[in-house]
């Protein structure tokens, strides 16, 4: 719904920060790594994720679309809330969160709070081969640039379809590699994952 907001930085507390767009302060959860990043009285751009549980929405912001990538993957896992999410993005950057998913490095998730061994073990499992392919450069700033805008409007016409998101992620990564589908549209991309 809302891909990212840019405005004055009202408020900083911890891990939930005010931007001001346009007159309306939104109030944003957001990882202790992307508050860093934000200074009150100054603008700032932050790519966000509206989360809705029973209900009740809940609106992540994140300094880099890489950040906000690991975020989604992270929020696809069984047990993972926005709360364990932004706890794990907060002990780890970006790069060494991809690293330690990578290497299967149980005994560093479970340094987050909220995550015990059977969690750790999950995200290890079901992450350790998607976050690789994510290119996330290790440089302030850096930027996530898969995937594409039409990348995820193909997982969002397979979750339609019945896949969960963690499903049709994995399907379109085998998918998008071939050459013939380099510059297809959508709808080429949802049949080439529905034929596999």
């Amino acid at each position: 719904m809302y891909d990212h907001l840019v405005g004055e930085v009202v408020e900083k507390l911890g891990s939930r920060a005010v931007l001001r767009v346009h007159d309306v302060g939104y109030e944003v959860r957001v990882s202790l790594t992307t508050a860093a990043l934000l200074q009150p009285g100054a603008r700032a751009t932050l790519f966000t994720i509206l989360h809705v549980v029973d209900g009740n929405p809940t609106l992540l912001g994140f300094g880099t679309r890489g950040e906000r990538e690991l975020a989604r993957r992270l929020l696809d896992t069984s047990g993972v809330g926005p709360s364990i999410a932004l706890s794990v993005l907060s002990v780890f950057s970006p790069p060494e969160l991809v690293s330690v998913l990578a290497h299967s490095d149980v005994a560093a998730l479970r340094r987050v709070k909220g995550i015990g061994q059977k969690t750790a073990e999950r995200l290890c499992l079901e992450l350790r081969d998607s976050v690789q392919k994510l290119d996330i450069d290790a440089a302030p700033g850096a930027t996530v640039v898969l995937p594409r805008p039409r990348d995820e409007d193909a997982v969002l016409a397979l979750l339609t379809l019945g896949y969960s998101a963690k499903e049709a992620r994995d399907k379109l990564d085998k998918v998008r590699g071939r050459a013939d589908l380099a510059a297809a549209p959508t709808e080429e991309l949802v049949r080439a994952v529905l034929q596999l």
